[in-house]
């Protein structure tokens, strides 16, 4: 039987090289300030998604939507991060990883750091919001503390260090949340 102390000694320091993968559609920093400045009068704030997508070396193709908007204190800006196979049909999270588990989430992962080092030179992230599986309802497990949780906490954690600022990671019973260790200066 094999362990989560096991599986994450296998990932060591969830160095598996990720998927070569590209950004489809979406804003830049300055793109979205400038939208964001342009849509001040209104009183829900100006959202956008950030699409990215990579293919397995099975075949599998995977669509990850950053979901941006002001955060409520009109500090500065929250995400969330959603993902799933994008196959004839979408799949929901449940369906993914096709036993290439560690790159694919080595690969989301990267997609992640590389959107928040981007996107903190321009705006405070208040908060990129994680949930591990969507939509399972009233099963009576926590989804952030299942193996799947566990498996992808494990991983953003030790991808921390890669980030221009200091995030830590704060863990739910249905998500995660990785906000930042320091103070708007803006």
């Amino acid at each position: 039987m094999i362990k989560l102390k096991d599986i994450l000694r296998e990932i060591g320091e969830a160095n598996i090289n990720p998927f070569n993968w590209t950004k489809t559609t979406g804003d830049s920093p300055q793109q979205f300030k400038e939208k964001m400045v342009m849509d001040i009068h209104k009183d829900y704030g100006y959202d956008s998604i950030n699409n990215y997508k990579f293919t397995t070396d099975k075949g599998t193709h995977y669509s990850v939507d950053l979901m941006i908007e002001e955060d409520e204190y009109k500090e500065g800006i929250e995400c969330e991060i959603d993902f799933s196979v994008e196959e004839k049909y979408w799949l929901p999270m449940d369906a993914t990883n096709m036993h290439e588990q560690y790159a694919v989430m080595s690969t989301i992962t990267d997609i992640l750091v590389t959107w928040i080092n981007e996107w903190d030179k321009e705006f405070y992230i208040s908060k990129i919001t994680v949930d591990p599986i969507k939509d399972e309802g009233g099963s009576g497990v926590f989804r952030a503390q299942n193996k799947r949780g566990k498996l992808y906490h494990a991983f953003m954690k030790k991808q921390l260090h890669k980030l221009n600022k200091e995030y830590s990671i704060n863990v739910f019973d249905d998500h995660f949340e990785i906000s930042p260790r320091f103070r708007n200066q803006k």
